[in-house]
């Protein structure tokens, strides 16, 4: 993020306040609708992007480095020894080179935020302050274009890219802030049409003197849900009226509830106050299933435990009301989320020590939830200090009982290959099979400037290890001076098979250059749970006359599927188990009750899964 990330930053260690509160709190829910809305003309008639001055890149780092340096007094950081689940040597698996790879827009500022999201024909990556439209060949087909166009600001920062799949239609967000910084807003903006270059329908929430530094979003059934750093605080989970804003309503409205208390926010790391809300990577949930927040306690880092907390979220859009309450602590295997305290400098580089920011404290972006049959799945990574600031990469898979909907650890790893090289900055991402990909930046003392890798492993494969060997997307060609790193990565899964994922990151090019890049791969020789790629599995969809016709082939398994449809917004409507013939199901759906709109057809069980949209139209 640019320069108004970086006035704020010295509050982390100020106000990460310690409370107590019980997990049964009064609701503090409000409501506020937009105080700006506009249809904006298509993004790619903007002005492409203009150069950024070198001094404009360093302004604000060289202005406000000193202010934030000092750690929070509240936590006290302990010893440590070592992490007991560390997988000490790489997997064995062959892993292919990337399908697609090529550099995304370059960094503009000190970091560069890079986030990006894949569709059907399209990936979309925006950097603080530019915004870029590719094909999934890797050519540009719009900009880069000055994103603060969209808002029609210059002061913006922290950009956000999602697809949300569900609608076809494009989320992006930014924060943006008055020439001097007094006030703040929520930037948002939802594709009118599943055209990145289009027009979008423009929100902004007004924020006042609060920053909702470092926003990250979330799809879910009822709403996009957000999560931020509010400085001076307290801290909120935000979620907007996703139907009203996919209808372009102009007075869809923002819920807010303030989160509990009873666990600390904050530590002696760099970025503490940011809990993530779960994102719906394959089907949707039950149409009123509550989300659920994620974020860790560190004893080494100061905090009481080693531990996931979790928070419920349920909200009721007829009330226009969320309510946040302590749901869950599952305690993990020790671990340390403790480098410097904060100062940023914590990784190393060959020939400028240890300057870039190892982003320890949170849960890495995004938060991919899965839906299987009698159970859901939740991936999540963080940056750990694996001793001597050598920086891994701690991740686990949540599984919840779809009954119950009490989560547990499944399994946990520490991936630390014990060669001294760095892996930090993480994305984490599940396929539709469960296979689980992890990409990463890379660098250490010695010859390896900062660049990017990836691994994985197979749904079947031994818990608690990345089974597949370390590929390489990018190799940095130079070291960076300026500390900054990130401020985030993220990985989104392809739509169109939900098999290859997308990553988009940060390395460092030529004379010392911030780039961007961006890659698809596949988690290639599957055994374990049959893949659809392996069996080529397939399910067509289409109504006539009052019809929904289904017809699945190739479908890897004997035993028992079920058929179920939902609405756009993950509401179930019917369910019905049959019993594949030759590798085949033939089935049909009424739609004689069903209003003209889009729908979801889900078949699959334990071994597999395949989503397919049904579009129904006047009868």
């Amino acid at each position: 993020m640019k320069r108004i990330y970086l006035l704020f930053l010295l509050s982390l260690f100020f106000n990460a306040s310690l409370f107590s509160q019980t997990a049964g709190k009064k609701s503090t829910s409000t409501y506020r609708k937009p105080t700006k809305f506009y249809i904006s003309k298509p993004l790619r008639d903007f002005p492409d992007a203009k150069q950024v001055r070198e001094s404009d890149k360093k302004e604000a780092l060289d202005k406000f480095a000193e202010k934030y340096k000092k750690p929070n007094s509240k936590f006290k950081p302990h010893s440590f020894s070592t992490d007991p689940i560390v997988q000490k040597a790489t997997g064995t698996i062959a892993l292919d080179t990337p399908i697609v790879n090529f550099d995304g827009i370059p960094g503009t500022y000190f970091p560069p935020d890079p986030s990006g999201a894949v569709s059907p024909n399209y990936f979309v990556q925006a950097n603080n302050i530019q915004i870029a439209v590719y094909d999934k060949s890797g050519n540009t087909i719009m900009g880069p274009k000055d994103f603060g166009y969209l808002w029609d600001s210059t002061e913006v920062g922290d950009p956000v890219i999602l697809y949300d799949k569900f609608a076809d239609r494009w989320f992006v967000s930014q924060i943006e802030a008055d020439p001097s910084w007094s006030y703040w807003n929520l930037c948002v903006g939802v594709s009118t049409t599943n055209d990145p270059t289009g027009s979008y329908y423009v929100y902004d929430y007004y924020f006042d003197t609060v920053l909702p530094d470092y926003p990250k979003y979330s799809i879910w059934p009822d709403g996009y849900y957000c999560t931020c750093q509010f400085f001076p605080g307290p801290e909120k989970i935000l979620v907007m009226e996703r139907d009203r804003m996919l209808k372009g309503d102009p007075t869809a409205g923002l819920m807010s509830d303030t989160l509990p208390t009873s666990h600390p926010f904050g530590g002696n790391n760099r970025i503490s106050l940011s809990p993530k809300a779960m994102n719906c990577d394959g089907a949707l949930p039950p149409y009123g299933s509550p989300n659920f927040l994620f974020f860790f306690e560190d004893v080494n880092s100061g905090g009481p435990s080693n531990s996931i907390i979790i928070y419920k979220l349920a909200t009721d859009t007829t009330l226009k009301t969320v309510t946040a309450t302590v749901y869950d602590s599952l305690p993990t295997a020790p671990f340390s989320a403790y480098f410097t305290g904060g100062t940023q400098q914590d990784i190393a580089q060959p020939g400028v020590g240890n300057i870039l920011d190892a982003l320890d404290g949170t849960f890495n972006f995004r938060v991919p939830y899965m839906r299987f049959t009698g159970y859901n799945s939740v991936v999540l990574s963080n940056t750990v200090n694996l001793g001597g600031l050598i920086a891994g990469v701690r991740w686990y898979e949540l599984r919840q009982n779809d009954t119950t909907l009490k989560w547990s650890i499944y399994q946990q790893g520490t991936y630390g290959p014990n060669d001294g090289v760095n892996r930090w900055n993480s994305s984490i991402c599940m396929n539709n099979n469960g296979d689980i990909s992890l990409a990463y930046t890379v660098s250490d003392a010695v010859s390896i400037y900062p660049g990017i890798r990836y691994t994985g492993r197979l749904a079947g494969d031994t818990l608690g290890q990345m089974s597949f060997a370390e590929q390489t997307a990018v190799t940095g060609s130079s070291s960076f001076s300026q500390g900054r790193w990130g401020d985030y990565s993220e990985t989104t899964l392809d739509p169109t098979d939900g098999l290859t994922f997308w990553h988009t990151n940060e390395y460092v090019g030529d004379s010392n250059n911030e780039m961007t890049r961006i890659f698809s791969f596949k988690l290639n020789k599957p055994n374990g749970i049959q893949t659809l790629s392996q069996t080529k599995a397939e399910l067509k969809v289409y109504e006539a006359n009052g019809i929904i016709n289904i017809l699945a082939t190739s479908i890897p398994t004997d035993e028992n599927v079920v058929i179920n449809l939902f609405d756009i917004n993950g509401k179930q409507l019917t369910s019905e188990w049959v019993k594949p013939q030759g590798g085949k199901v033939e089935n049909t759906i009424s739609a004689a009750t069903l209003a003209s709109g889009t729908y979801l057809v889900r078949i699959g069980n334990v071994k597999f899964q395949v989503v397919k949209k049904v579009l129904i139209t006047d009868k």
